[in-house]
């Protein structure tokens, strides 16, 4: 009742119920979030704290040039292991992004860029993380012919971002950042996904 009339006082009509859910995705007293798939594909999260790949469709971007869609079924051509997967189009780029094993992330299980075939990839976390927190991930490629590390860490956990509550920005380093595309800062929003990029 407390979170209903404050986002009353707060919301237009409409926008209340789509909020509420996200607040509830915040413990103020452990300075923890429950990050959802939901808040990647940009698709509504009836709060319940599941990793679920749910539909989605969702065009996003300057432009509105990118999309990510699924879940489809795929099967990884060195292993033969069959995963459930969105599919991330940008102007011909194609990835597909996957649940690691641990729960922790969803990672680039393909990238039509590179020739590389990575398990356990973390390009985006999930689960509960607190704010500051730092995450290393050792990443194994192409069958152990390439290890690469990972570093994930939450700037802010939890923001307004354009207007848009409940919006989260992290870093995300690879190798040390020292190549083209490989220190970024994200930031996603509700019913959103990917609003911003920079890189270091």
């Amino acid at each position: 009742m407390r979170m209903t009339l404050l986002c009353a006082a707060i919301f237009a009509a409409g926008a209340c119920a789509a909020a509420e859910p996200w607040a509830s995705s915040i413990d103020p007293a452990a300075n923890t979030r429950f990050i959802p798939v939901e808040l990647w594909t940009g698709s509504e999260w009836d709060g319940t704290r599941e990793l679920r790949l749910r539909p989605a469709n969702l065009w996003f971007g300057k432009r509105g040039e990118k999309r990510i869609t699924g879940p489809i079924a795929w099967t990884r051509p060195a292993t033969g292991d069959a995963l459930q997967v969105y599919v991330r189009d940008n102007k011909g780029k194609k990835q597909l992004f996957a649940l690691s094993s641990r729960g922790d992330g969803l990672g680039r299980v393909y990238d039509s860029r590179y020739g590389r075939d990575c398990i356990d990839e973390v390009k985006f976390p999930l689960g509960v993380w607190r704010d500051g927190e730092k995450r290393s991930f050792e990443v194994i490629c192409n069958n152990g012919a390439l290890r690469r590390k990972i570093e994930l860490t939450i700037e802010k956990l939890d923001f307004r971002y354009a207007g848009v509550p409940h919006s989260l920005q992290f870093h995300w380093v690879v190798d040390g950042g020292s190549q083209v595309d490989t220190d970024m800062h994200y930031t996603y929003s509700p019913g959103r996904g990917l609003v911003s990029l920079e890189g270091d």
